[in-house]
């Protein structure tokens, strides 16, 4: 099969809600794969998510708002309290039900969820070195 070179930065957006032939290459191009925290199912065999819904929020049909999702990470989007936010051409910000955040690149996926402990003593040690001396 022979397909034409598609230039990223000539892929304007779409108005409708469906992903064009020509769009779907370019995010699958991109992402390679499931972009979920450590999925491996590659990019073509997935759905192509408005990470921005474009019912509900007018989320462009657009390169910078689409992503590859399997199905099954589709529906744990959507149904399942997973969050994600496009972060910079093909990095991903993964927010779990319970608050753990994961950063999702070429590269793979990084544990960023922010330590508790680590919070706490910076803001216990911001307190200490604001009050008085003791007398």
């Amino acid at each position: 099969v022979v397909k034409p070179v598609v230039d990223p930065s000539g892929c304007a957006p779409v108005g409708a809600y469906e992903v064009p032939d020509r769009l779907a290459d370019l995010v699958d191009d991109r992402d390679h794969h499931c972009v979920f925290p450590w999925c491996t199912r590659k990019a073509r065999a997935c759905d192509h998510d408005h990470v921005i819904p474009h019912g509900e929020s007018g989320g462009p049909t657009c390169r910078c708002n689409l992503a590859a999702l399997c199905r099954k990470h589709h529906r744990l989007k959507t149904h399942g309290g997973w969050s994600y936010t496009h972060v910079d051409d093909g990095v991903f910000l993964w927010r779990s039900p319970h608050g753990h955040a994961y950063l999702r690149d070429e590269t793979g996926t990084r544990d960023v969820t922010p330590d508790p402990d680590a919070t706490r003593r910076r803001i216990v040690e911001a307190h200490r070195s604001t009050d008085p001396p003791e007398q």
